[in-house]
């Protein structure tokens, strides 16, 4: 008697598969599940990437490169990785930058830069080379000012000055060192 009941309990369990098989196939396959990532919206995400933003005659105004960008969905900022930065200020010298990271506005002139920054040029007047050295520093590609309010080192030449807080018109070639200023100057 045991045995007749597992039998047919086998035989119906078979009977109960098969019928799942021929239904699952007439409705077509199963569909995929909803992946997380899609779910979250990550925005866009660039690796080694170039950001280029030209001024009203179609020449880069600065050029950002980036290991990596990423920009949030709905954000109007996109945050860079490991960042270098070029432009010519208004008497068409080139300047150079690096930084571990960045945050660039949509639409706006300004680049953030953060995390062991460097910023170097040459000045016209003087046909130095000048470096600035921050945890952080704004750049202003448009006004050609660049500002921290966080410590900061300028060396050009075997001269060396630190201070806390930094503003510098690039346009004018004019540094204003804003507060606990050394330095050591060598003719």
């Amino acid at each position: 008697m045991i045995l007749r009941v597992l039998a047919a309990a086998a035989v119906i369990a078979l009977l109960i598969a098969g019928w799942l098989a021929l239904t699952s196939e007439q409705n077509g396959p199963a569909a995929p599940p909803r992946s997380s990532r899609a779910d979250a919206n990550p925005g866009y995400t660039a690796s080694n990437a170039d950001l280029i933003e030209t001024g009203p005659d179609g020449r880069p105004m600065y050029t950002l490169h980036a290991a990596e960008i990423r920009q949030p969905p709905a954000a109007q900022f996109a945050v860079l990785d490991n960042v270098t930065v070029q432009f010519h200020d208004q008497t068409g010298q080139l300047w150079n930058g690096r930084a571990d990271r960045g945050l660039v506005w949509s639409g706006a002139s300004q680049v953030d830069l953060s995390g062991a920054v460097r910023l170097w040029g040459v000045l016209t007047s003087t046909q130095q080379s000048v470096q600035i050295s921050s945890e952080r520093l704004d750049v202003d590609t448009r006004t050609e000012i660049v500002t921290t309010k966080d410590p900061v080192a300028l060396e050009w030449g075997r001269q060396r000055l630190s201070a806390h807080g930094l503003v510098a018109h690039l346009r004018e070639q004019r540094v204003e060192l804003e507060s606990d200023v050394h330095g050591t100057y060598q003719p």
